[in-house]
């Protein structure tokens, strides 16, 4: 049995973000199709004699109980009732607070390496339960690849994607909640739904032109009204890129291209133009949430 195991989280991005209902428990009823990119995180889990140690070079990133990996290290430690602790080092590259759920994918990555590292044999269906109950992005972070995501984002369906998408991803330095998005969210006001449906015939047929077309986040009409300066940020990279679109409730803005060189050239671009605490990332679309290093 190993003791040590090094893992690389993966990023999410939406490709479509559309909200059908409020529900009466107070979540959103959402149809989603979320898309795993190569901009990742890279953990390596160590079995120690107790506890949960959590080390990471961000100063944002919180190391106690409020980190996602604690939750989901003691979520299995109690109910498993498993000997010893683990230490976790986190090499974080995926911008916090950024709608490309980070913490989410974090989280997710710890409740693969302690069902290996402890030999659990937890199957797939049964790690996704468990991350429902630390968030709702977990489940996809688990399953990772391309899926429409229903119900309050929790309920997967993998679905067939043969295209390979680049893109630019840019990280404004200012926070966005959620929860404050969700809140002033108002399914009236929307007039332009995302043509969920077309967007699963391009991926399946490997058509990216009908892809990128039909990319869209209703999320947008409270964050770039709120927040000025993310409409100012996603009408330049409009400018610069096949399509622009806001990733989850922001500040992050994904701007989608041919290829990696033109991702390049756009990255160049935008890191004249923009302050250096910008986070600017050449990424493409992968078939993975986890892997093991």
């Amino acid at each position: 049995m190993s003791n040590k195991l090094d893992l690389t989280a993966n990023a999410k991005i939406n490709l479509t973000l559309d909200v059908l209902a409020k529900r009466e428990d107070g979540y959103h009823e959402v149809e989603m199709i979320m898309q795993s990119v190569n901009l990742a995180d890279r953990l390596t889990f160590t079995k120690i004699d107790k506890g949960i140690e959590i080390e990471v070079n961000h100063p944002q990133v919180p190391t106690d109980q409020n980190n996602l990996i604690y939750q989901a290290a003691q979520l299995l430690f109690s109910e498993f009732d498993l000997s010893g602790g683990v230490r976790v080092e986190v090499d974080k590259r995926i911008p916090v607070a950024a709608g490309l759920a980070g913490g989410s994918t974090n989280a997710a990555a710890t409740l693969v390496a302690i069902n290996q590292l402890w030999e659990l044999n937890l199957s797939l269906a049964e790690l996704i339960s468990r991350g429902a109950k630390l968030g709702a992005d977990v489940p996809f972070c688990i399953a990772g690849g391309t899926q429409l995501a229903t119900g309050i984002g929790t309920e997967l369906e993998k679905l067939v994607s043969d295209s390979e998408l680049y893109l630019v991803i840019v990280n404004p330095p200012l926070e966005v909640s959620t929860a404050m998005v969700y809140q002033n969210f108002k399914l009236n006001q929307v007039t332009n739904h995302p043509q969920t449906a077309k967007v699963i015939a391009g991926l399946r047929e490997g058509k990216t032109e009908l892809i990128v077309d039909n990319v869209a986040n209703v999320l947008e009409t409270v964050t770039l009204n709120s927040h000025p300066e993310v409409a100012k940020l996603k009408s330049r990279i409009e400018e610069l890129t096949d399509k622009a679109l806001m990733a989850g409730s922001g500040p992050t803005v994904l701007g989608f291209v041919v290829d990696q060189a033109q991702a390049e050239q756009v990255k160049v671009k935008l890191e004249e133009e923009l302050a250096t605490d910008y986070k600017i990332v050449v990424a493409k679309t992968v078939k993975q949430a986890i892997q093991f290093n």
